[in-house]
């Protein structure tokens, strides 16, 4: 399907559109909220410099996110969200924020390549926009976990991170299965399914993982929808 101007979609797909406009927008709020309550974490000038600019695209697509939601019919973004952002823990320490951004990084990844081929020509333009963004400080926090995983000892603590945030990272895909989730797919809003992101989200995340000397929390143990 070829992309159209969002303001011409059919009532069914502007509705699904208005869903995906909040999840994303979710998505960019908790990378926001994350990033600024962290950088009390980081000491390193360079490195608050690096998370603050990844703060600011992500305010950016916020913008461009609600003048979207605007024309497709929806209002008042931010409060349509406001019960999901509620839910969304914050991290505690420099290293769980690094675990933190690590995942859900991959998980924003995986749903904007989603939307590349989308038939809203608007929100091809966003997930490009934000594909094409770098992520420097997101990388120097990694590199702070690899480094802090490199001493056995500490593995414990990395490892508590990593099963607190893996859940939270999958949940922010959205719920498998669903009617909204199908018809989304099906109408060329979204070119790949929630259960088939969170796989590949899986597959990719495991070789990071036990390259840092983890191990991937078994799907048992985080009591997602997407696992049964």
């Amino acid at each position: 399907m070829s992309a159209v101007d969002s303001s011409t979609l059919d009532e069914e797909s502007k509705g699904l559109l208005r869903r995906i406009v909040e999840r994303t927008a979710y998505r960019q709020l908790m990378a926001v909220n994350i990033r600024g309550h962290g950088l009390k974490y980081v000491t390193e000038v360079e490195e608050k410099r690096a998370i603050t600019n990844e703060l600011e695209t992500a305010l950016g697509a916020l913008g461009t996110l609600d003048a979207l939601y605007a024309e497709i019919g929806g209002s008042e973004m931010t409060f349509a969200v406001r019960e999901l952002m509620e839910r969304v823990p914050y991290p505690y320490s420099m290293l769980e924020l690094g675990t933190c951004l690590a995942l859900i990084d991959r998980t924003e990844r995986l749903v904007l390549e989603s939307y590349l081929e989308s038939r809203s020509r608007e929100m091809a333009s966003i997930a490009r926009a934000l594909l094409d963004a770098d992520r420097p400080g997101t990388r120097l926090l990694e590199a702070h976990l690899a480094s802090f995983c490199a001493e056995t000892g500490n593995r414990p603590t990395a490892q508590q991170f990593l099963n607190r945030w893996m859940s939270i990272a999958i949940v922010a895909f959205g719920r498998p299965g669903s009617p909204g989730d199908q018809r989304a797919v099906a109408l060329g809003l979204r070119s790949r399914r929630v259960e088939d992101m969170v796989r590949r989200f899986q597959d990719e995340l495991k070789p990071f993982v036990t390259g840092i000397g983890l191990v991937m929390p078994a799907p048992s143990s985080l009591g997602i929808e997407v696992f049964k």
